[in-house]
């Protein structure tokens, strides 16, 4: 089997806007950009997987039902929009959860890398030719500790650094290997 590369990216404040712990289908709203790069990145022919902590579940502020809820609209938002995501890993842990489980130290939990390496075994991924995309400093220690080429999204239009990612990382072989 032949490995692929992919585009990872972080969920909150890269392609949807985060009001603190989002998980309300009605408060869904995308970043500038954020429907546009998706559909990009589709029309690449690059596998498209979201990686992202979740720590409102180790805190008990939403439910893991509430946010796989909230995921499946986002992805139904992305197909409307043109574009796909392949898969969402997501972390549930946070250091301040009441329960000890949620709070001990994982190894899914950005900045730690094992998201990306779940994701880049189940779906075949070719980390070293990978790119990550995120807002937070985690988001990019986590991409480079796992291997890939790792952007920080400093806010703006998420498009306009897709169509930078393009042109930068992938070159027209690497997409036709898809």
């Amino acid at each position: 089997m032949s490995l692929k590369p992919a585009i990872f990216l972080d969920r909150d404040d890269t392609l949807i806007r985060d009001d603190g712990y989002i998980y309300e289908i009605e408060k869904f709203a995308w970043i500038s950009g954020a429907a546009a790069a998706l559909k990009r990145f589709h029309q690449a022919g690059l596998p498209v997987f979201i990686v992202t902590n979740q720590g409102g579940i180790g805190r008990g502020i939403f439910t893991e039902a509430d946010m796989h809820a909230f995921n499946n609209h986002l992805i139904d938002a992305a197909k409307k929009a043109g574009g796909a995501i392949t898969d969402i890993a997501f972390c549930p842990h946070h250091p301040l959860a009441p329960d000890p489980a949620m709070a001990a130290r994982c190894r899914c939990r950005k900045p730690e890398p094992g998201l990306l390496f779940d994701l880049a075994e189940k779906w075949a991924i070719d980390l070293g030719a990978s790119v990550m995309i995120g807002d937070r400093d985690s988001d990019v220690e986590a991409g480079k500790r796992a291997g890939v080429t790792a952007y920080h999204f400093t806010g703006g239009d998420l498009d306009q650094l897709a169509r930078h990612v393009l042109s930068d990382h992938f070159s027209a072989p690497a997409r036709s290997q898809q």
